[in-house]
């Protein structure tokens, strides 16, 4: 007999434990007659010694090692082989199995449980939400609805068109910022360079001149800034990171991560980008998922999920309560903050629900504030580029011109 671990929600509490049985449907079967509710179940192999303790530290693991080792791209191509396969006739095992046979090693053990799960009765819904918790929800969702009205592979299309938009989106703003980025590692090399191996060189100098010589103004402040930087500079390092660190325990309190958030939303020059960003994301996802047949309250509860920026989702929160109790999503959208930051999308909502059109409006402002974003994030790449060279330049040339000043005044002295 094989054993299994599994994780089941029964009185109120998680419980976690291990099940001898001759196949994963005899002990999911066995599980349901204990009562609660099955929340995981996998096989564990012959020879791997694995407690209750150490199962749940290895199944944390390994949705670790799949969050930051699938890349959304492999997704997506996965997906787009699906949709082929099963508009080819393919069934939905075969289909599992071919793909995940070309599949890289983690994403071909999620496609080879996924193909255990199905084969056992289990859903595509419930096998994604156990096994492949990486994909998203949104995916979930989509894959969920075409299992329902039997249109999967138009589902596993969709979806892919929505994680390749979105890392299209993302792929934009890291290129536009790569080189600013390269550009200010640089310039804090140099900083580091001028303070650690130059400044220390030119400010004994300057000490020596300044026994005999009255030294100028900007002199004196470059040998303060120095004082300064030595007495606090282990500070100067250390602020940055707590202030990163704090910054990441305060997101874990939902109400003042959702308050950072609305404040990033108005930050010069970025804020507008963020925005957009905010934008593009939700009215793609919200119009993909009314195109493909995905009732409107389901809709609105997986794009809350989606949206990163958690003001943004808590909005959603309110639009899904007011369209559950019977207001239309325009009143819902117009009684919370996204009228003020997407009065487009409102606009474009008002006019299609009456036509009938909602979901074809949403993509047309997605790509509105696509194009908005792009044109921004392409402004703030070449405004940051010449603004770096521009501060570097000036503190070289206020350390030369401080230190020229000084010989100027030591040389006037001599004469």
């Amino acid at each position: 007999m094989a054993k299994f671990l599994y994780k089941i929600k029964k009185d109120g509490s998680v419980k976690t434990g291990v099940i001898n049985a001759e196949s994963l449907h005899w002990a999911s079967i066995e599980l349901r007659k204990q009562g609660g509710v099955i929340l995981s179940i996998r096989n564990i192999p012959d020879g791997e010694a694995v407690g209750v303790l150490g199962g749940g530290k290895r199944e944390l693991l390994r949705t670790l090692m799949e969050r930051l080792f699938i890349f959304s791209n492999q997704i997506e191509l996965c997906l787009r082989q699906l949709a082929s396969l099963l508009k080819a006739g393919v069934p939905i095992l075969e289909a599992l199995s071919a793909v995940g046979e070309q599949a890289p090693p983690l994403l071909k053990n999620i496609y080879s449980r996924l193909a255990e799960k199905v084969r056992h009765g289990y859903s595509m819904k419930k096998s994604l939400q156990e096994d492949a918790a990486c994909f998203g929800d949104v995916t979930i969702g989509l894959i969920s609805v075409g299992e329902t009205n039997g249109t999967l592979d138009e589902m596993f299309r969709y979806s892919a068109d929505l994680m390749e938009r979105s890392r299209k989106v993302r792929s934009q703003i890291v290129q536009a910022f790569t080189y600013p980025a390269i550009v200010m590692a640089v310039a804090t090399g140099v900083g580091y360079f001028l303070v650690v191996h130059v400044l220390p060189k030119i400010i004994a100098f300057i000490s020596k001149q300044s026994k005999t010589v009255e030294l100028p103004m900007p002199t004196k402040i470059l040998l303060w800034t120095n004082d300064f930087i030595w007495a606090y500079g282990f500070y100067l390092v250390l602020l940055p990171i707590v202030l990163a660190a704090a910054y990441f325990f305060a997101r874990k309190t939902p109400s003042v991560c959702e308050r950072l958030d609305y404040f990033l939303l108005y930050l010069p020059l970025l804020g507008k980008a963020y925005r957009d960003h905010s934008n593009t994301m939700w009215c793609r996802t919200l119009g993909a998922l009314l195109k493909s047949g995905v009732g409107v309250l389901t809709a609105l509860e997986l794009v809350e999920g989606v949206m990163s920026n958690r003001h943004y989702a808590a909005q959603f929160r309110k639009v899904h309560g007011m369209v559950k109790q019977g207001e239309s999503i325009s009143k819902g959208i117009r009684n919370t903050t996204l009228a003020k930051f997407c009065p487009l999308a409102l606009s474009m909502i008002a006019v299609s629900e009456r036509s009938g059109s909602l979901d074809v409006s949403l993509l047309h402002a997605a790509d509105y504030s696509e194009e908005q974003l792009s044109r921004r994030v392409t402004m703030l790449g070449k405004f940051i580029e010449p603004a770096i060279f521009i501060v570097i330049g000036g503190i070289v040339g206020f350390i030369y011109f401080a230190f020229f000043l000084a010989m100027l005044a030591a040389t006037h002295s001599a004469v």
